[in-house]
């Protein structure tokens, strides 16, 4: 499942962009080649569509894909 890094708003704590990875693993090198603070696990989230890894380019699966009602 979907890893999350966020990116707020220094002033107001707003919530300006969310940067998705398909580990944790990702997660924290995406954070440390950018020169990033790690935010910590934040893993298990159910992405509602397919996207990109941003630091490995692996294909995560979006939950609203993956679901046939």
């Amino acid at each position: 499942m979907t890893h999350y890094y966020f990116i707020t708003d220094t002033l107001t704590g707003d919530l300006l962009d969310v940067v998705p990875f398909c580990s944790d693993g990702c997660h924290y090198w995406y954070c440390h080649e950018n020169g990033l603070e790690y935010q910590g696990w934040n893993g298990c989230h159910e992405h509602p569509y397919t996207d990109e890894c941003r630091e490995c380019g692996t294909l995560i699966q979006g939950v609203e894909e993956a679901v046939a009602c």
